[in-house]
Protein backbone atom coordinates (compact mmCIF):
# COMPACT_ATOMS: atom_id res chain seq x y z
CA UNK A 1 0.00 0.00 0.00
CA UNK A 2 3.00 2.37 -0.26
CA UNK A 3 2.37 5.34 -2.57
CA UNK A 4 3.40 4.95 -6.22
CA UNK A 5 3.07 8.50 -7.49
CA UNK A 6 4.74 7.69 -10.81
CA UNK A 7 1.47 6.07 -11.95
CA UNK A 8 -0.65 9.18 -11.35
CA UNK A 9 -0.58 10.62 -14.87
CA UNK A 10 -3.35 11.99 -17.07
CA UNK A 11 -2.53 9.76 -20.06
CA UNK A 12 -0.93 6.43 -19.01
CA UNK A 13 0.16 5.73 -22.61
CA UNK A 14 2.97 8.26 -22.15
CA UNK A 15 4.83 5.63 -20.12
CA UNK A 16 5.11 3.25 -23.06
CA UNK A 17 8.57 2.71 -24.53
CA UNK A 18 9.63 5.28 -27.14
CA UNK A 19 6.51 7.38 -26.59
CA UNK A 20 7.06 10.96 -27.74
CA UNK A 21 4.21 12.22 -25.54
CA UNK A 22 5.35 13.94 -22.35
CA UNK A 23 3.66 12.66 -19.19
CA UNK A 24 1.38 15.11 -17.39
CA UNK A 25 0.96 14.49 -13.64
CA UNK A 26 -2.64 14.01 -12.51
CA UNK A 27 -2.74 16.32 -9.52
CA UNK A 28 -6.45 15.69 -8.92
CA UNK A 29 -5.66 12.03 -8.11
CA UNK A 30 -2.70 13.20 -6.02
CA UNK A 31 -4.88 15.44 -3.84
CA UNK A 32 -7.47 12.68 -3.35
CA UNK A 33 -4.79 10.20 -2.31
CA UNK A 34 -3.15 12.66 0.09
CA UNK A 35 -6.49 13.55 1.65
CA UNK A 36 -7.28 9.95 2.57
CA UNK A 37 -3.73 9.25 3.76
CA UNK A 38 -3.96 12.29 6.02
CA UNK A 39 -7.24 11.14 7.55
CA UNK A 40 -5.63 7.84 8.57
CA UNK A 41 -2.52 9.52 10.01
CA UNK A 42 -4.29 12.27 11.99
CA UNK A 43 -4.21 12.14 15.83
CA UNK A 44 -6.87 9.70 17.01
CA UNK A 45 -6.14 8.86 20.67
CA UNK A 46 -9.26 7.70 22.53
CA UNK A 47 -9.27 9.93 25.62
CA UNK A 48 -11.86 11.96 27.46
CA UNK A 49 -11.64 15.68 28.28
CA UNK A 50 -10.28 15.11 31.80
CA UNK A 51 -6.47 14.87 31.96
CA UNK A 52 -4.41 12.37 33.94
CA UNK A 53 -3.76 14.99 36.65
CA UNK A 54 -0.63 16.28 38.39
CA UNK A 55 0.72 12.85 39.34
CA UNK A 56 -1.03 10.94 36.57
CA UNK A 57 0.70 8.77 34.00
CA UNK A 58 -0.78 6.54 31.31
CA UNK A 59 0.66 4.12 28.77
CA UNK A 60 -1.54 2.63 26.05
CA UNK A 61 -1.63 0.56 22.89
CA UNK A 62 -3.93 1.86 20.16
CA UNK A 63 -5.28 0.38 16.96
CA UNK A 64 -6.82 2.82 14.46
CA UNK A 65 -8.71 1.35 11.49
CA UNK A 66 -9.51 3.85 8.73
CA UNK A 67 -11.83 3.08 5.83
CA UNK A 68 -10.62 4.25 2.42
CA UNK A 69 -12.18 4.45 -1.03
CA UNK A 70 -10.16 1.39 -2.10
CA UNK A 71 -12.04 0.88 -5.38
CA UNK A 72 -11.14 4.35 -6.60
CA UNK A 73 -8.63 4.91 -9.39
CA UNK A 74 -6.23 6.86 -7.16
CA UNK A 75 -5.80 3.88 -4.80
CA UNK A 76 -5.42 1.31 -7.59
CA UNK A 77 -2.95 3.38 -9.57
CA UNK A 78 -1.45 5.26 -6.65
CA UNK A 79 -0.24 2.29 -4.56
CA UNK A 80 2.39 -0.30 -5.39
CA UNK A 81 0.66 -3.61 -4.63
CA UNK A 82 2.40 -6.69 -3.27
CA UNK A 83 5.03 -8.86 -4.92
CA UNK A 84 2.35 -11.43 -5.77
CA UNK A 85 0.15 -8.88 -7.53
CA UNK A 86 3.10 -7.62 -9.57
CA UNK A 87 3.46 -11.11 -11.06
CA UNK A 88 -0.19 -11.55 -12.02
CA UNK A 89 0.25 -10.18 -15.51
CA UNK A 90 -3.03 -8.92 -16.92
CA UNK A 91 -4.56 -8.56 -13.44
CA UNK A 92 -2.09 -5.78 -12.56
CA UNK A 93 -2.34 -3.95 -15.91
CA UNK A 94 -5.19 -1.59 -16.74
CA UNK A 95 -6.83 -1.09 -20.15
CA UNK A 96 -4.21 1.48 -21.15
CA UNK A 97 -1.38 -0.90 -20.35
CA UNK A 98 -0.46 0.87 -17.11
CA UNK A 99 0.58 -1.00 -13.98
CA UNK A 100 -1.73 -0.80 -10.97
CA UNK A 101 -2.55 -2.41 -7.64
CA UNK A 102 -5.32 -4.93 -8.40
CA UNK A 103 -6.50 -5.34 -4.81
CA UNK A 104 -5.90 -2.36 -2.47
CA UNK A 105 -6.69 -2.92 1.19
CA UNK A 106 -10.15 -1.81 2.29
CA UNK A 107 -8.72 0.15 5.22
CA UNK A 108 -5.46 1.46 6.63
CA UNK A 109 -4.37 0.12 10.02
CA UNK A 110 -2.20 2.17 12.36
CA UNK A 111 -0.90 0.58 15.59
CA UNK A 112 0.68 2.95 18.10
CA UNK A 113 2.28 3.08 21.52
CA UNK A 114 1.26 6.21 23.42
CA UNK A 115 2.45 7.74 26.68
CA UNK A 116 0.49 10.52 28.43
CA UNK A 117 1.61 12.60 31.43
CA UNK A 118 -0.23 15.26 33.43
CA UNK A 119 1.50 18.37 34.81
CA UNK A 120 -1.19 19.97 36.91
CA UNK A 121 -3.30 23.05 36.19
CA UNK A 122 -5.19 20.97 33.63
CA UNK A 123 -2.13 20.56 31.36
CA UNK A 124 -1.21 17.23 29.76
CA UNK A 125 1.38 16.17 27.17
CA UNK A 126 1.64 12.97 25.16
CA UNK A 127 3.95 11.27 22.70
CA UNK A 128 3.24 8.42 20.28
CA UNK A 129 5.07 6.08 17.92
CA UNK A 130 3.27 3.81 15.45
CA UNK A 131 3.56 1.58 12.41
CA UNK A 132 1.17 0.86 9.53
CA UNK A 133 1.10 -2.76 8.28
CA UNK A 134 1.43 -3.38 4.52
CA UNK A 135 3.32 -0.08 4.18
CA UNK A 136 6.75 1.29 5.02
CA UNK A 137 5.16 4.05 7.10
CA UNK A 138 6.38 4.85 10.60
CA UNK A 139 4.34 7.53 12.40
CA UNK A 140 5.46 9.65 15.31
CA UNK A 141 3.93 12.64 17.02
CA UNK A 142 3.09 14.62 20.12
CA UNK A 143 0.01 16.15 21.72
CA UNK A 144 -0.53 19.01 24.16
CA UNK A 145 -3.84 19.90 25.73
CA UNK A 146 -5.35 21.88 28.57
CA UNK A 147 -8.58 21.31 30.54
CA UNK A 148 -9.43 24.83 31.80
CA UNK A 149 -12.27 23.71 34.09
CA UNK A 150 -10.42 20.83 35.71
CA UNK A 151 -10.60 20.94 39.51
CA UNK A 152 -13.56 23.34 39.63
CA UNK A 153 -16.08 21.26 41.57
CA UNK A 154 -17.76 23.81 43.82
CA UNK A 155 -20.89 25.86 43.37
CA UNK A 156 -22.29 26.07 39.84
CA UNK A 157 -19.04 24.70 38.37
CA UNK A 158 -19.91 21.20 39.52
CA UNK A 159 -22.77 21.03 37.00
CA UNK A 160 -20.51 21.66 34.01
CA UNK A 161 -18.93 18.77 32.08
CA UNK A 162 -15.18 18.39 31.72
CA UNK A 163 -13.80 20.26 28.73
CA UNK A 164 -10.42 20.36 27.02
CA UNK A 165 -8.64 22.05 24.12
CA UNK A 166 -5.74 20.33 22.41
CA UNK A 167 -3.22 20.44 19.59
CA UNK A 168 -1.55 17.40 18.03
CA UNK A 169 1.04 16.72 15.36
CA UNK A 170 1.73 13.52 13.42
CA UNK A 171 4.52 12.94 10.91
CA UNK A 172 5.09 9.96 8.63
CA UNK A 173 8.49 8.68 7.58
CA UNK A 174 9.51 5.73 5.41
CA UNK A 175 7.55 6.60 2.25
CA UNK A 176 10.04 7.41 -0.50
CA UNK A 177 7.58 9.26 -2.74
CA UNK A 178 5.78 11.34 -0.13
CA UNK A 179 6.50 13.53 2.89
CA UNK A 180 3.34 13.63 4.99
CA UNK A 181 2.28 15.40 8.18
CA UNK A 182 -0.97 16.31 9.95
CA UNK A 183 -1.66 19.14 12.39
CA UNK A 184 -4.86 18.83 14.45
CA UNK A 185 -6.78 21.12 16.79
CA UNK A 186 -9.56 19.63 18.88
CA UNK A 187 -12.11 20.40 21.57
CA UNK A 188 -13.83 17.79 23.77
CA UNK A 189 -16.44 17.55 26.49
CA UNK A 190 -17.01 14.53 28.71
CA UNK A 191 -18.73 13.46 31.91
CA UNK A 192 -17.50 10.56 34.12
CA UNK A 193 -20.11 8.11 35.43
CA UNK A 194 -19.04 6.18 38.52
CA UNK A 195 -20.37 2.64 38.93
CA UNK A 196 -21.37 1.08 42.25
CA UNK A 197 -18.32 -1.22 42.32
CA UNK A 198 -15.82 1.57 41.65
CA UNK A 199 -15.40 1.46 37.88
CA UNK A 200 -15.72 4.66 35.84
CA UNK A 201 -17.37 4.93 32.44
CA UNK A 202 -16.82 8.20 30.58
CA UNK A 203 -18.55 9.12 27.30
CA UNK A 204 -17.25 12.08 25.32
CA UNK A 205 -18.01 14.18 22.27
CA UNK A 206 -15.52 16.28 20.36
CA UNK A 207 -14.66 18.25 17.25
CA UNK A 208 -11.32 18.12 15.44
CA UNK A 209 -9.90 20.32 12.68
CA UNK A 210 -7.03 18.77 10.72
CA UNK A 211 -4.63 20.15 8.15
CA UNK A 212 -2.73 17.60 6.08
CA UNK A 213 0.54 18.91 4.68
CA UNK A 214 2.06 16.74 1.94
CA UNK A 215 4.93 17.22 -0.46
CA UNK A 216 6.08 14.77 -3.09
CA UNK A 217 9.68 14.00 -3.90
CA UNK A 218 11.01 14.23 -7.46
CA UNK A 219 9.17 11.44 -9.29
CA UNK A 220 10.11 9.67 -12.52
CA UNK A 221 6.79 9.24 -14.32
CA UNK A 222 8.29 6.63 -16.68
CA UNK A 223 10.37 4.34 -14.42
CA UNK A 224 10.37 1.54 -17.02
CA UNK A 225 12.06 3.73 -19.63
CA UNK A 226 15.76 4.59 -19.86
CA UNK A 227 16.10 8.17 -21.08
CA UNK A 228 19.86 7.85 -21.60
CA UNK A 229 19.51 4.78 -23.80
CA UNK A 230 16.59 6.20 -25.80
CA UNK A 231 18.54 9.26 -26.92
CA UNK A 232 22.06 7.82 -27.06
CA UNK A 233 23.17 10.32 -24.43
CA UNK A 234 26.45 12.12 -25.15
CA UNK A 235 26.49 14.66 -22.33
CA UNK A 236 25.09 18.04 -21.28
CA UNK A 237 25.06 20.91 -23.72
CA UNK A 238 28.09 22.71 -22.26
CA UNK A 239 31.55 23.61 -23.58
CA UNK A 240 33.60 20.46 -23.98
CA UNK A 241 30.76 18.18 -25.05
CA UNK A 242 31.71 16.32 -28.26
CA UNK A 243 30.34 17.84 -31.43
CA UNK A 244 27.66 15.40 -32.62
CA UNK A 245 26.27 16.02 -36.06
CA UNK A 246 22.47 15.96 -35.99
CA UNK A 247 22.41 15.82 -32.22
CA UNK A 248 19.13 16.36 -30.41
CA UNK A 249 18.65 18.67 -27.47
CA UNK A 250 15.92 17.80 -24.97
CA UNK A 251 12.86 19.96 -25.32
CA UNK A 252 12.84 20.69 -29.04
CA UNK A 253 10.01 19.03 -30.95
CA UNK A 254 9.68 15.28 -30.74
CA UNK A 255 13.29 14.61 -29.85
CA UNK A 256 14.78 18.07 -29.45
CA UNK A 257 16.55 20.35 -31.85
CA UNK A 258 18.68 18.74 -34.54
CA UNK A 259 21.32 21.42 -34.03
CA UNK A 260 24.91 20.60 -33.05
CA UNK A 261 25.93 21.96 -29.63
CA UNK A 262 28.39 24.39 -31.23
CA UNK A 263 25.52 26.14 -33.03
CA UNK A 264 23.21 26.37 -30.03
CA UNK A 265 23.41 28.21 -26.73
CA UNK A 266 25.14 26.28 -23.97
CA UNK A 267 22.09 25.64 -21.78
CA UNK A 268 23.01 22.31 -20.14
CA UNK A 269 20.25 20.29 -21.82
CA UNK A 270 21.00 16.67 -22.77
CA UNK A 271 22.74 16.10 -26.10
CA UNK A 272 21.68 12.92 -27.91
CA UNK A 273 23.56 10.97 -30.54
CA UNK A 274 20.36 9.45 -31.93
CA UNK A 275 16.78 8.76 -30.92
CA UNK A 276 14.49 10.93 -28.79
CA UNK A 277 15.26 13.08 -25.74
CA UNK A 278 11.59 13.39 -24.77
CA UNK A 279 11.83 11.10 -21.76
CA UNK A 280 14.09 13.58 -19.97
CA UNK A 281 10.98 15.75 -19.47
CA UNK A 282 9.11 13.03 -17.60
CA UNK A 283 10.49 13.77 -14.14
CA UNK A 284 8.29 16.01 -11.99
CA UNK A 285 7.31 16.91 -8.46
CA UNK A 286 3.61 16.87 -7.63
CA UNK A 287 4.30 19.78 -5.30
CA UNK A 288 2.75 20.65 -1.97
CA UNK A 289 -0.81 19.77 -1.00
CA UNK A 290 -2.66 21.29 1.96
CA UNK A 291 -5.95 19.54 2.68
CA UNK A 292 -8.36 20.50 5.46
CA UNK A 293 -10.85 18.23 7.23
CA UNK A 294 -13.54 18.78 9.87
CA UNK A 295 -14.08 15.69 12.03
CA UNK A 296 -16.46 14.71 14.82
CA UNK A 297 -15.29 12.44 17.65
CA UNK A 298 -17.56 10.16 19.69
CA UNK A 299 -16.01 7.90 22.31
CA UNK A 300 -16.37 5.90 25.50
CA UNK A 301 -13.77 4.84 28.07
CA UNK A 302 -13.84 2.34 30.92
CA UNK A 303 -11.49 2.46 33.90
CA UNK A 304 -11.16 0.13 36.84
CA UNK A 305 -8.12 0.52 39.05
CA UNK A 306 -5.11 0.45 36.67
CA UNK A 307 -6.97 -0.92 33.65
CA UNK A 308 -8.20 1.51 31.07
CA UNK A 309 -10.14 0.64 27.89
CA UNK A 310 -11.31 3.08 25.27
CA UNK A 311 -13.12 3.19 21.93
CA UNK A 312 -13.69 6.11 19.60
CA UNK A 313 -15.42 6.66 16.28
CA UNK A 314 -14.17 9.50 14.08
CA UNK A 315 -15.90 10.65 10.92
CA UNK A 316 -16.07 13.69 8.64
CA UNK A 317 -18.45 16.40 9.74
CA UNK A 318 -18.80 17.58 6.12
CA UNK A 319 -17.63 16.20 2.79
CA UNK A 320 -13.88 16.82 2.38
CA UNK A 321 -14.32 19.06 -0.66
CA UNK A 322 -16.70 21.28 1.33
CA UNK A 323 -14.07 21.73 4.06
CA UNK A 324 -11.48 23.42 1.84
CA UNK A 325 -10.63 27.11 1.93
CA UNK A 326 -8.98 26.85 -1.50
CA UNK A 327 -11.22 26.53 -4.55
CA UNK A 328 -8.47 24.68 -6.42
CA UNK A 329 -8.12 22.02 -3.71
CA UNK A 330 -11.91 21.64 -3.45
CA UNK A 331 -12.13 21.14 -7.23
CA UNK A 332 -9.30 18.59 -7.18
CA UNK A 333 -11.07 16.57 -4.48
CA UNK A 334 -14.42 16.76 -6.24
CA UNK A 335 -13.53 16.39 -9.93
CA UNK A 336 -11.23 14.52 -12.28
CA UNK A 337 -8.20 16.16 -13.92
CA UNK A 338 -10.29 17.67 -16.73
CA UNK A 339 -13.01 18.86 -14.30
CA UNK A 340 -15.59 17.17 -16.52
CA UNK A 341 -16.80 14.56 -14.00
CA UNK A 342 -17.50 15.88 -10.52
CA UNK A 343 -19.05 14.40 -7.37
CA UNK A 344 -18.72 15.04 -3.66
CA UNK A 345 -15.64 13.35 -2.25
CA UNK A 346 -16.58 10.51 0.12
CA UNK A 347 -16.54 10.87 3.88
CA UNK A 348 -14.19 8.60 5.81
CA UNK A 349 -14.34 7.06 9.24
CA UNK A 350 -11.84 5.69 11.73
CA UNK A 351 -12.49 3.24 14.55
CA UNK A 352 -9.98 3.50 17.40
CA UNK A 353 -9.55 0.81 20.06
CA UNK A 354 -7.30 1.40 23.04
CA UNK A 355 -6.06 -0.63 26.00
CA UNK A 356 -3.71 0.69 28.63
CA UNK A 357 -2.73 1.21 32.22
CA UNK A 358 -3.29 4.44 34.17
CA UNK A 359 -1.21 5.19 37.27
Amino acid sequence: MDPALSRLVVDPSCAQLDSATACVPDRALYYKLVSQWGFALAPSAAYEARTTGLTGFQISLLGAFTAIDSGADYWRRGTRGGAASAATGAESIDAAGFSQNPDPDGWLQLYSLEVRKGFGFGVEAAGSLGIMPNTSLVAWGADLRVAPLEGLRHGAWRFLPDASLGVGLRRATGMSDLDLGVLALDARISEPLVGPSGFIVTPWLGYQFTRTDAESSWVDLTPARDALAECGYVGPNVPGTPQVSGSELAGGGEGGSAVPPAAAAFDGRPVCRNGSASDFANGVSFGEADVLRHRVLVGLSYRRELLRLGAELITDLVHPDDAQSSTGVATALRCDSSASECRSSPRQWTLVLQVGAAF
